[in-house]
This record gives C-alpha cells, sequence and structure tokens, in this order.
C-alpha cells in the first residue's frame, strides 16, 4: 500500500531537514509513500479540498498568521479522520491539541527516534493485520479488519466475516485467543470472539454490532467486556 503523507510548516529551513529525516525513517521500514510539502495550512486545506488525499499530516501548530491548530479542529468538525501528529516548539499546546485528536506529538527540535515511534504508531494503526487460517479450502490469510466475530460450533471454529461469507477450521476458541493481537477482540461469552472494531453498542448482556448481528454476553464476563471496550474506545492518546 502506498501511504499519502504531508508536512506543513512555514520554517524552509526545518522543512527540508524533516522531510529528510522522515524519508529516513520510512525507507527504513521499507514504507511506500508519496510526500508532499506545503508551507501554510491554506495551502494544505487547498490541496485536499481539491481532491486530494493523505493518510498522514505532520502539522505545526503554530504559524504567525493562523495556527495549524486550527485547520486541525476545522478538518475534525467535517468529520474528516486523517491522522495528524502535531510539532511544536511550544509544549503548552498539548492540552489544547486535544480536540483534534492527534495520533502523535513531537517537540521540535525533533529527536529522530520519537520520529520513529511516531511513523510505528501510524503504521501499527493502518497496516492491515492478518491472520492465517487451514481450512477444508486450504491456508486462508484472513485480514483481521475482514473478521466481524468468531463463533464455535462443536469441534469448529466458525469465521464470520463482514461480506457475510463464513469460514470454518478446526480449533478452539481458548487457543484461537492466544494468538490474537491486544485490543483486537474480546471474549464476551464462551462461544463467542468479536472484533471491538465492529461494536456499536453493549447492552446489559449483549453486543450489538454493525452488522446487524447480536451477540450474547454471559453474566460472569459482563464486566470484563464492558471494560476491555472501553480500554479500546480510549487507546488513542497523545505520546509525548
Amino acid at each position: 500500500m502506498m501511504y499519502n503523507i504531508a508536512v506543513c510548516d512555514d520554517d524552509a529551513v526545518f522543512l527540508s531537514s524533516f522531510k529528510t529525516m522522515l524519508a529516513a525513517a520510512l525507507n527504513a521500514r521499507q514504507v511506500t509513500y508519496r510526500l508532499l510539502s506545503f508551507s501554510d495550512p491554506c495551502a494544505l486545506m487547498q490541496a485536499m479540498e481539491n481532491g486530494q488525499k493523505f493518510h498522514l499530516l505532520f502539522l505545526d501548530i503554530y504559524y504567525e498568521t493562523e495556527k495549524g491548530l486550527q485547520f486541525a479542529k476545522a478538518l475534525r468538525e467535517k468529520n474528516d479522520q486523517t491522522d495528524i501528529v502535531f510539532m511544536t516548539a511550544l509544549p503548552d499546546y498539548a492540552v489544547e491539541s486535544y480536540d483534534a485528536a492527534p495520533l502523535h506529538y513531537l517537540l521540535k527540535p525533533i529527536d529522530p527516534k520519537k520520529l520513529e515511534a511516531a511513523v510505528a504508531r501510524f503504521l501499527d494503526k493502518n497496516t492491515p493485520q492478518n491472520l492465517h487460517f487451514i481450512t477444508a479450502k486450504g491456508h486462508l490469510r484472513i485480514p483481521i479488519a475482514d473478521i466481524l466475530f468468531f463463533e464455535i460450533y462443536g469441534h469448529e471454529i466458525i469465521i464470520h466475516l463482514t461480506s457475510g461469507v463464513k469460514e470454518t477450521c478446526a480449533g478452539t476458541l481458548k487457543e484461537l485467543e492466544r494468538h490474537l493481537p491486544d485490543l483486537t477482540f474480546v471474549r464476551p461469552h464462551r462461544s463467542y470472539l468479536v472484533n471491538l472494531s465492529y461494536i456499536s453498542k453493549i447492552t446489559r448482556y449483549q453486543i450489538q454490532l454493525s452488522s446487524g448481528n447480536d451477540i450474547p454476553i454471559s453474566k460472569t464476563l459482563y464486566h470484563d467486556t464492558l471494560n476491555l471496550f472501553i480500554e479500546y474506545l480510549n487507546q488513542s492518546s497523545i505520546s509525548f
């Protein structure tokens, strides 16, 4: 996958050196990318309004004529969820920037290791993760994002996909659960493992998925299920 990335800063010298540093961090992870630079948020906004899509923005918080923070908040008001990494020499803006839901926060002068951490966080969030299964059709590699939930039936695991297709493989949910990445699935019932990203609502003893499926929650697992879902919702936070 190719990622479109923009860097916006009104300091030409910083912009040039930062692009070099960023390119090194991306190349080290063998990321395919297109990197564009802008000297002010107005130019960046114009590019986006003209149809340019970005996966990640590195945005200076403060400019002489306006705040990059205002630009970021304007994006969120439009329900634009592009990942944003704020850059600034003024850490006092950290609290004010919270409403813009940044992915990360970098203090100038930029520490290359902290930039690498920001890149890693972006890739961890956006790189598709796959699970491997042995089914009657052979070896299948299924992206986690394509899985609604797992259901145990007898000695088989039924994999319910977002497409409506169902796949089956041998195994137990307990064994499967051990191999799942943290904060991706929740075990609300001994017969189900549910993808947290598709939960639209939790009521007492029931999960409602965005697909319309209802999944039962056992009484003994209700609080654990609810707490894990809350942790999942709160997992994005500002990092210094």
